[in-house]
């Protein structure tokens, strides 16, 4: 895998943690259209990225954990004792979502390998529909 480059690694960083191109571009000293080819083409930024965005949901969801008991008891508790359907609906649908039983958003993956590999499958697929 080719290395990063120290502004690709900022930019990652910057990226990962919720700022938008533009101002990624300007801590950077880089260009949009610099950070928009890395987020098209660049496997290994878009690796590093993914395993960025990776991280910090994984450090999110250690740090709830500690109260994550709790917060079940709780949800159980009104699903059980609510006298009102709909704060009883509101809380087993709750109790679900925790479950991870609702749809969640996918990042993609933090193999740059991988990601060229899928890249490489989808354009010989293009060009046999062109």
């Amino acid at each position: 895998m080719a290395a990063l480059t120290p502004k690709q690694l900022q930019a990652a960083a910057l990226l990962a943690s919720g700022v938008t191109i533009t101002e990624a571009a300007e801590k950077t000293a880089t260009t949009r259209q610099t950070l928009h080819q890395w987020l098209k083409t660049d496997d290994a930024f878009i690796a590093h990225l993914n395993g960025l965005k990776h991280e910090i949901i994984d450090s999110g969801r250690a740090a709830i954990q500690t109260s994550a008991a709790l917060a079940i008891s709780t949800i159980n508790a009104i699903m059980a004792d609510s006298d009102n359907d709909a704060v009883r609906l509101a809380a087993a649908k709750e109790i679900l979502a925790m479950a991870g039983l609702t749809k969640a958003s996918v990042i993609g993956s933090d193999s740059a390998d991988t990601l060229k590999k899928a890249r490489t499958e989808k354009a010989v697929l293009d060009a046999m529909f062109d």
